[in-house]
């Protein structure tokens, strides 16, 4: 795995992005798909191991679903919960594949997280 210090510029400016754009945003993580936690802004800090280590297993489980239901590679997972979301998407750089989490509360717009969040993807595969 090759984390290069472009790839880390990009995703520190990929969430500068996402909590610039989107209102309700409680926290971005941007991790390797194995969990380790690349770049973050959070309102806990205590949540981001915690998520880096969730996003890799639902990516995981994504990849298999995926493949068994013979529909290809996973792109992203949400989650609807009591009080928000819970996007993750990845990001297959050639080097690395990242996965890109972003937790929002209930007043953000979902099809704008998602929109944003997959302008974060793209940003990162180009990296």
């Amino acid at each position: 795995m090759n984390i290069t210090p472009r790839i880390k510029l990009a995703a520190e400016s990929a969430i500068d992005t996402l909590m610039r754009e989107i209102k309700g945003v409680k926290a971005v993580v941007i991790s390797t798909e194995d969990g380790l936690e690349l770049a973050a802004r959070v309102e806990n800090t205590a949540q981001v191991a915690r998520l880096s280590a969730i996003a890799s297993s639902l990516a995981a489980l994504g990849a298999v679903a995926g493949e068994e239901s013979q529909l290809g590679d996973c792109d992203n997972v949400t989650i609807e919960a009591t009080h928000g979301h819970i996007l993750m998407l990845q990001a297959r750089h050639p080097d690395v594949t990242l996965i890109v989490s972003v937790v929002a509360g209930r007043e953000a717009i979902i099809g704008q997280v998602l929109y944003f969040a997959k302008q974060a993807t793209l940003s990162l595969q180009h990296a």
